[in-house]
């Protein structure tokens, strides 16, 4: 990671993009609810404050590492010492939900304080960092002097004698602590196992008891930037006591090195991001008696830029433009970070057009309507040109202490184009193919939409239809990694996670402009194929038996994304919707599809509308798809009882019946002319698929005699 953010680096300096330096010390606190704990002149405890844990994340702390955090701070353990089957635990849960009781059985009782030999030294430590810190934190500025005096009274305090003021002021009545917030801190709430005790890990943020007679309050995110700059001037302090010069590995010039340790920026998804990390425990890391930041010698400055860069390209102004979440293992997401070399700052959605996933069809968020807006953006600006590149890597936490490069790809903006252009054409290579949904459904699905498609807005504001057939539409690239994230079985009624497919692959069909990667694009049609068969086999069967509610939308939603996702694979080795719907396996689908329908009308006019849980066609289906031959067989014998029942004179309900017969005798002829294989591959068990799956080219002709006669 350090190669591409030092490339995108010095991308933000050619163009003289000025960067927000911040300092590796500095850190976001989290998300969790916590106190604001004021300290009087003496260093006491004097008020105390609530700020949710919204309002907590937007604050700043300094921070050694995972350690000694200030000016706030995590109280690790409960005050008092409450073990699992203590009875003032058993009394607050007879009390089930009625706090104000917790909150009266908790102020009324009195007990030893929980203060081991760990707090007494991580209250030392924190001491020691304070008074390390104070000297660089004298300003005549008075908008800041309020950390300053923050820090002159945190050196006056004993961490018992804080603990106690404290546990005054959060019994006193009728504070506005939330009362589990209230329970955590003094007993804690979640028990971990390792440790074989509650913990609370709740976050107190100092501040100074008068904060009024200050121009802001230390918990004020207005001083960051302050605090940054007395962070660089204590470590430009520390760096000329301790010159340490040497050549850097990044960029070849001779700087101070850094010594200590890499930044580790928050980014978006995959939230702390250490640039370089290694475990010096492992022993290939101790092979040539190096460890840490002498691996790789890195300028201080360098390292901090890089940081710096990151953090300006996935603030979050910037989310679609220049970074978005893409699909990663399992259900994990990555971060994707995509830029245009020689213009970083382009208010372009390209992030999103190669990272977005496709949520639903009622929306205009689709790729065809992001495409077109990308890239007529990208055409109609003078200051990007064909040739100019861009530059997309993708960031996967693949532990607490590591961040992996996943991906690194550069193309030039007119590979871009072109490979939307093809993309846009390879999704229109299905079959006549659409599913039902229902007003009512698509009124709960776009209650909380603000930005619905013109088409399903005239459709929720016409009364006389409350049925719409939706068609697939074109997904995005990472469509192909999300849809593989799941193994559907039991023909669609369960779906479990699995890894995915590599959106590195996936970006290798997309920019494929030759289509000259056949054998990594049949690769992923088969591992899409393996994925999602179980389904489009399921609802294939609850379509041709009217019963296509007992999927949800969402689920319906998934088939037509498969559907144009393994025509683009198609389309991509070479096989386009004009050749196939004409070829053997094509066929072999539609006639399945056809003994289906004349299968249902069959059991619902002679059986009474007893049908079966499986319809003919599909009960043949999976043995169609290993070998045809076998499946046409079989159903050639099976037939006639069928076949015979729609001769029948005067069957007014069989019309659907005969139309059926007269469509399986043309398929059957075509067929005939064909050589049927034993066996099938990957792509031809897909062309089966669709046929299957795909809507009739046909309409159904009320009065059709049958004439035609379905060969063996």
């Amino acid at each position: 990671m350090l190669n591409e953010g030092y490339t995108l680096y010095k991308s933000l300096e050619r163009c003289g993009i000025k960067l927000t330096k911040r300092h590796p010390d500095i850190k976001e606190p989290g998300k969790k609810d916590g106190l604001i704990v004021a300290l009087n002149k003496e260093g006491k405890v004097d008020r105390i404050e609530y700020r949710n844990r919204d309002d907590v994340s937007k604050l700043w702390t300094t921070r050694e590492g995972n350690h000694n955090s200030f000016p706030i701070l995590k109280l690790q353990r409960p005050i008092w010492k409450v073990g699992k089957t203590d009875k003032l635990r058993e009394n607050l849960n007879n009390l089930k939900k009625d706090e104000t009781e917790k909150r009266k059985l908790l102020s009324d009782v009195d007990l030893e304080l929980n203060i081991t030999i760990k707090e007494v030294n991580w209250w030392k430590s924190l001491l020691e960092r304070v008074n390390k810190l104070r000297p660089f934190f004298e300003t005549n500025n008075s908008t800041f002097k309020a950390l300053a005096e923050l820090m002159d009274r945190f050196l006056l305090t004993k961490f018992d004698n804080f603990i106690r003021d404290f546990l005054v002021k959060l019994l006193r009545p009728h504070n506005d602590i939330p009362y589990p917030l209230l329970e955590n801190i003094l007993i804690g709430n979640r028990w971990d196992n390792k440790k074989k005790e509650y913990i609370a890990e709740v976050p107190l943020i100092l501040d100074v008891s008068e904060w009024e007679n200050f121009s802001i309050r230390v918990a004020s995110p207005k001083f960051e930037n302050f605090v940054s700059e007395c962070l660089f001037k204590m470590q430009d302090d520390s760096t000329n006591k301790n010159d340490n010069e040497g050549l850097s590995a990044i960029s070849g010039q001779v700087t101070t090195l850094e010594d200590d340790k890499f930044p580790n920026p928050k980014l978006p998804v995959i939230g702390n991001t250490y640039l370089f990390s290694v475990n010096d425990q492992t022993p290939c890391q101790t092979r040539y008696k190096k460890t840490s930041t002498e691996i790789i010698p890195i300028g201080r400055k360098e390292a901090n830029a890089i940081q710096d860069s990151l953090n300006w390209i996935t603030e979050n102004s910037r989310e679609g433009k220049t970074w978005y979440p893409v699909p990663g293992i399992m259900d994990k997401r990555d971060l994707l970070i995509a830029y245009i070399e020689n213009k970083p700052d382009i208010n372009v959605n390209k992030a999103y057009l190669l990272g977005g996933v496709s949520q639903n069809d009622f929306s205009e968020g689709h790729y065809e309507a992001t495409a077109k807006v990308v890239i007529d953006a990208l055409k109609g600006r003078k200051i990007v040109k064909a040739n100019d590149i861009i530059r997309i890597f993708v960031l996967r936490k693949a532990d607490p202490g590591r961040t992996q490069v996943s991906l690194q790809r550069v193309h030039s903006i007119s590979e871009l184009m072109k490979a939307d252009e093809q993309w846009r054409e390879a999704a229109k290579n299905f079959p006549p193919f659409s599913l039902p949904f229902f007003k009512k459904e698509i009124e709960r699905k776009t209650a909380n939409q603000p930005n619905i498609s013109e088409s399903i807005s005239n459709f929720l504001n016409n009364n006389e239809s409350n049925t719409i057939f939706l068609s697939p539409w074109c997904p995005y690239p990472a469509d192909l990694v999300q849809l593989t994230q799941k193994q559907w079985i039991r023909f669609g009624q369960g779906k479990s996670a699995v890894p995915a497919v590599s959106l590195g692959d996936v970006y290798e069909v997309f920019f494929d402009l030759q289509n000259k990667q056949n054998h990594l694009t049949e690769g992923l049609l088969n591992l899409t194929l393996q994925r999602i068969q179980s389904l489009l086999i399921g609802l294939g069967n609850a379509d041709h038996k009217n019963e296509i509610t007992i999927f949800y939308t969402d689920t319906r939603f998934t088939v037509l994304k498969a559907i144009t996702i393994l025509s683009i694979y198609l389309y991509k080795i070479g096989i386009k919707k004009e050749n196939y719907m004409k070829d053997t396996f094509f066929y072999i689908g539609k006639f399945l599809s056809l003994i289906d329908t004349l299968h249902y009308e069959y059991c619902k006019n002679v059986r009474d509308g007893s049908i079966p849980p499986q319809l003919l066609g599909n009960a043949h289906l999976q043995i169609a798809l290993d070998n045809p031959v076998s499946a046409l067989d079989i159903l050639s014998r099976r037939i006639g009882v069928y076949q015979a029942w729609t001769k029948k004179e005067k069957v007014e309900q069989a019309k659907l019946g005969r139309w059926a017969v007269r469509e399986l005798g043309e398929v059957s002829g075509l067929l005939a002319e064909k050589t049927l294989p034993t066996t099938t591959t990957s792509t031809e068990r897909v062309q089966i698929l669709l046929g299957y799956l795909a809507r009739p080219e046909k309409k159904f002709e009320k009065d059709v005699p049958v004439t035609a006669e379905i060969e063996s």
